[in-house]
């Protein structure tokens, strides 16, 4: 009785901290950006113009990885999440809106961190084409990024209508 008794509360114990660590992934893999990409873009700016006006060269040295202020996992996350704008899936999960703003603002970041990024020449070619109104690799970028996070459901099948993009902005950022 006393080993049922216990393996039943260690069932539980266990069920509980899953869980948890369940929810928590969950929350942080669906959180909005919350402005984030907007405070980070700013404080780039302010250490360029702070750079401008004081010795170049010692601002310069002064950027390091330990000033880098978005993961790349984060930077995947967003780029991941502003495709679902503009692509068809069965399932989506996040959405950052794709707009001029937010496309400036991840150039910054990834430009800001292209030494420390591995994947900075995919994420530099995908926003430049997107700030040039050019969405056809979206389909790409959202599978490619997709299979790097081993994605089993929602993999992009192709390019939304207007209209249905019209509609899914409506429906996330309206």
């Amino acid at each position: 009785m006393k080993k049922l008794m216990r393996t039943i509360l260690l069932s539980f114990i266990g069920l509980l901290v899953l869980g948890g660590a369940g929810y928590w992934f969950v929350q942080d893999f669906f959180a909005d950006d919350d402005g984030e990409l907007s405070k980070v873009a700013e404080e780039i700016e302010e250490r360029e113009v702070s750079a401008e006006t004081t010795d170049t060269k010692q601002a310069k040295k002064s950027v390091n990885k330990a000033d880098a202020d978005m993961d790349e996992e984060r930077v995947q996350i967003y780029l991941h999440q502003m495709t679902h704008q503009k692509i068809v899936a069965d399932k989506k999960r996040g959405a950052v809106e794709m707009s001029e703003e937010n496309i400036t603002n991840m150039l910054k970041i990834v430009k800001e961190n292209y030494d420390y990024y591995e994947h900075s020449e995919f994420y530099e070619q995908t926003l430049l084409a997107w700030q040039n109104d050019d969405f056809s690799n979206a389909v790409s970028v959202h599978n490619t990024i997709w299979s790097w996070h081993n994605g089993t459901v929602g993999r992009a099948t192709g390019l939304m209508t207007a209209e249905q993009e019209a509609e899914y902005v409506e429906e996330n950022f309206r």
